[in-house]
């Protein structure tokens, strides 16, 4: 493959592909950002009235980004290695994770940490650096997603030939058996166990849900919307929560299509569509920034938080800081790609030529 394909394919993608992983990298500012505010202010009925909707984002959130995820590398995988981009893709996600951990560890030594980058923060360079190592094998930060598409990748890959019924009866059962795992509520691995089914769905089922969504979005969100009510209202009924984590699979999946139901109508919407897709093309920056930057907010809070004391300012804190956030990590990725520092966001170009087997 040309260099030019390879360029000229994310441009192929539909825009409300890019819209909904939009909005589901921003659900994910949002609820650390909430979570943050609780750290700076003494929680009030305003505060808790953002946690139950951010907890309420639950079955959309992850579950679509995986799902969309998916179906972005649906072709590369399921082609297998001969197709050297899937082997791109995963070198750029293990490179991706291992210099932004690099980078939480930076930070959290030089100006400390508060929450989100609470795993280094031990006050010995050495411990530090010992959950370092230990991260490289089993995530605790928010970074989880960034290992976890190079190990979906790989392991799908491997395994094309095997029936993808059999995978994602697997899955689903890994992902079921994930509530039960035992951690310490820092540990991320079950998360890698639990969404890898949506990885799956969107990798398998790629051209049927792009096709389905595009041709008949309504009826597609009206069945969505009947499987998640369905779900969590057989799983509220019982006193099992075992029963809740055996439905999460086909709510969560149900919720995922929503998702992007929801970002087909708001592609309709003369600027919030473009939008949308603007920012789900640079989602990368977002995600792996909003973690380093909230905590430096929390951590240094006095300059800002008496903007956000009065009763309005306070109901809205989570979306101004979310979209504040954003920003700024777009704009340090769109500075940092005029420059060196591009390899902070990319694999070497160096790397990417030897891998895809291109001449300069």
């Amino acid at each position: 493959m040309t260099q030019r394909a390879q360029v000229a394919e994310p441009r192929e993608r539909l825009a409300w592909v890019d819209a909904a992983r939009a909005l589901c990298v921003l659900a994910v500012v949002v609820l650390h950002t909430t979570i943050s505010l609780l750290m700076v202010f003494e929680p009030g009925p305003l505060d808790m009235t953002w946690r139950h909707i951010v907890d309420a984002m639950t079955p959309f959130r992850m579950p679509a980004l995986s799902l969309l995820s998916g179906m972005l590398l649906s072709s590369r995988i399921r082609a297998g290695f001969g197709d050297r981009r899937v082997a791109a893709s995963i070198a750029s996600s293990e490179w991706l994770y291992v210099v932004w951990l690099t980078i939480f560890l930076v930070v959290a030594l030089a100006v400390g940490s508060s929450i989100w980058l609470g795993q280094f923060g031990f006050g010995r360079p050495g411990d530090s650096l010992a959950s370092f190592v230990d991260q490289l094998v089993l995530p605790r930060t928010v970074l989880w997603y960034v290992a976890a598409l190079a190990i979906w990748s790989a392991i799908l890959t491997a395994i094309r030939r095997v029936p993808p019924a059999a995978v994602l009866i697997v899955l689903s059962a890994l992902s079921i058996v994930s509530f039960s795992l035992p951690t310490d509520g820092a540990e991320q691995y079950p998360n890698m166990i639990r969404y890898f089914v949506f990885f799956a769905v969107g990798v398998y089922a790629a051209d049927h849900i792009r096709g389905t969504i595009t041709r008949s979005p309504w009826a597609t969100g009206l069945i969505a919307a009947g499987v998640f009510v369905v779900t969590t209202l057989t799983a509220s009924f019982g006193p099992s929560e075992r029963v809740d984590d055996v439905l999460t699979v086909p709510r969560d999946i149900a919720g995922a299509l929503i998702v992007m139901v929801l970002a087909v109508a708001l592609c309709r919407v003369p600027g919030i569509g473009r939008g949308l897709a603007w920012v789900g093309r640079r989602t990368l920056p977002i995600y792996v920034m909003h973690a380093i930057l909230l905590d430096l907010l929390v951590m240094h809070a006095s300059w800002w938080a008496e903007l956000f004391e009065a009763h309005f300012a306070r109901a809205i804190a989570p979306i101004v800081i979310t979209l504040a956030i954003a920003a700024v990590a777009v704009a340090i990725h769109w500075l940092a790609l005029r420059t060196p520092a591009r390899v902070l966001f990319e694999l070497p170009k160096a790397w990417t030529r030897r891998i895809m087997n291109v001449s300069q």
